[in-house]
This record gives structure tokens, sequence and C-alpha cells, in this order.
């Protein structure tokens, strides 16, 4: 029988996949020795961290002798020896194709053009660093890639509650969760509003209390950035800190 103590998530509540993670946890009631390690102070680079995940990145789970990196492998790991991977992964061999298919979209797709390509250079990175945008030209760009992928998502979401249709499952929280991340542009909500049914769906998976709990250093912060106006305020240290005054 495995040992289901001594499990932790290295988790810093400002990243997307590791908001995922920690999310599944609370939906799926499932126990956690939550680290923080926070990607502002330059934790994920410390020699104990490195230990655990040599690529530097979070989220990142060791369970006793064990350690494992990416969000999607974290969750199947923790469902399966939870003895719920059936709900949040599938339950047969179609339930499973389809929310298979939504993980892969979500990687080549959803977090690669939100995430990657506009989230982290035209927002992330200028109001955590100071680093300069994209010209207006390459934001125009990206803006389009990322109109044109949620034109896709609101289609694949057409009809149903959630991705895979009436049950919620992984690949919903893993979206949501870069999407929700969007809301430190100025514009997210003209932005959204165009797709009906992401808004709806949003709707639906915010009204969660495992959504709060999950997100509410995230939403500490982000009208603190949006204050900053496109402007920073030099050591990125400040978003740690501020998160820790909400996080308990």
């Amino acid at each position: 029988m495995t040992n289901l103590s001594a499990l932790t998530i290295f988790h810093d509540p400002t990243s997307e996949p590791s908001r995922a993670v920690h999310w599944l946890c609370i939906e799926a009631n499932i126990p956690i020795d939550i680290k923080y390690t926070w990607l502002t102070r330059g934790e994920h680079l410390s020699k104990a961290f490195l230990a655990v995940n040599p690529l530097h990145q979070i989220p990142a789970m060791q369970h006793n002798d064990f350690c494992l990196s990416e969000a999607t492998a974290i969750m199947n790991y923790l469902t399966d020896i939870h003895g719920c991977s059936d709900k949040w992964f599938g339950a047969n061999h179609r339930s499973k194709a389809v929310i298979n298919k939504h993980l892969s979209w979500y990687h080549t797709n959803l977090r690669k053009i939100s995430t990657l390509e506009y989230f982290l250079p035209v927002l992330l990175m200028p109001a955590y660093l100071g680093i300069a945008k994209p010209s207006a030209i390459e934001i125009e760009a990206k803006l389009n890639a990322l109109h044109a992928m949620f034109k896709n998502l609101d289609f694949l979401l057409e009809g149903k509650d959630f991705l895979s249709g009436n049950d919620i499952s992984a690949a919903d929280l893993l979206y949501a969760c870069d999407i929700f991340a969007l809301r430190i542009d100025p514009n997210f909500k003209q932005i959204i509003e165009r797709y009906p049914n992401i808004c709806g769906w949003l709707t639906k998976l915010e009204s969660r209390p495992s959504y709060r709990l999950s997100h509410k250093a995230w939403d500490y912060i982000v009208p603190q950035i949006l204050a900053l106006n496109g402007g920073s305020k030099g050591s990125p240290a400040w978003i740690a800190d501020t998160c820790e005054q909400v996080i308990g």
C-alpha cells in the first residue's frame, strides 16, 4: 500500500500550473504539505529545490524518495494514489481520450499562445522585472493569435458545462488558471467578453469554494499589479512579500 504521508508540493501561487495542482488538491480533498517556493525570490534556484527538480520549475512534488515535476504528471499521480483518477482524468477509454485531447490542446495552444507568448512578455515580465514590452506591432500580432485561440476554445465549450461535458476535469482547472492569469491585463474584460461560452464556464469555475482558496494570493496581487499601470517596483520580491500577507 502506498504511504500517503510525507507528500510535499513545492508551490508558488503566482504560477498558473502550480495553482492548478493546488486547486485540484482542494477539490479532490487530497491532503498535501505545501512548501512555498517563491519564484520572485529565486527560491526555485536553491540547492535544496534543485535536488527535487533540477529543471528549477514550479510546481514540483516530493513523495518520500520520489520526485516529480510538470503539473499534469503531478495531478495524475495524486489522483491515482488517492483513488480518484476516474473523476479527474476519465473513467473509460473514451472519456480518458477526450480529457487527454484537451490536455494536449492546453500545451500546444492555450498555454503556448496565452501564457508563454502573450502573458509573460507583455504583462508579467514588465511588471516583475521592468523589462520593456514588445513593440506595438508585436503585441498586436500576439493579441490576434490570442483571439484566434479563444475563438477555438469558445467553440470547444459550445453547449457544455465543462470541457469534457457535464463534469469537471483536470483540464478545466489547468485551462482556467492560465486564463485567470490574464486579469493583470487592464483590457482583460474587453478581451474575454467576446466569448460567451468561455465567460459562462469561467463563472462556474470561479463560483466553486475551491477557487477562492486556491486563488486568494493571486487575486490579492492582481489589483496591485494593475495599479502599477505598466510599471514595476524594481525587485520582484515584493510579489512574494505581498502574497504572504494572505496565505497565512
